[in-house]
C-alpha cells in the first residue's frame, strides 16, 4: 500500500527505510563544513551538517555527492531511534546523525 504523500517523496527507493519511521518532511536551507555555511544542496560528506529552513540541522555519517536544482530542497527524514535516522533529499538515501 502506498501511503498518500510519501508518492511525491522524492525518487528514493523506500525499501532502503523499511522498519523505519517517516518523521519529518523539511526544507533544506543548505549545510555547515569546515566551519563555514553555504547555500543549497551538495549532497553529504561526513561531519557536513545539513541545515533546514527551520534552524535545525543533522550531520552526514557517509559521502554521497549530489547537486539539487531546486530553490529549497526537501528532505523526507526516516528514524527507528534517536540516533539511527535516515534522509530522503532527491533520488538519494543518506545514513545521519543528531547535529549536535
Amino acid at each position: 500500500m502506498l501511503l498518500p504523500g510519501l508518492a511525491s517523496a522524492g525518487g528514493c527507493d523506500l525499501s532502503e527505510v523499511v522498519g523505519y519511521q517517516l518523521v519529518q518532511q523539511k526544507a533544506i536551507e543548505g549545510y555547515i563544513e569546515d566551519g563555514k555555511r553555504r547555500s543549497g544542496f551538495e549532497g553529504c560528506q561526513p561531519g557536513r551538517v545539513i541545515v533546514f529552513t527551520d534552524r535545525t540541522g543533522i550531520r552526514c555519517k557517509e559521502a554521497i555527492v549530489r547537486h539539487l536544482d531546486e530553490p529549497v530542497p526537501k528532505a523526507y527524514l526516516f528514524a527507528r531511534s534517536q540516533t539511527d535516522v535516515r534522509m530522503c533529499a532527491g533520488d538519494d538515501i543518506y545514513e545521519m546523525a543528531p547535529a549536535n
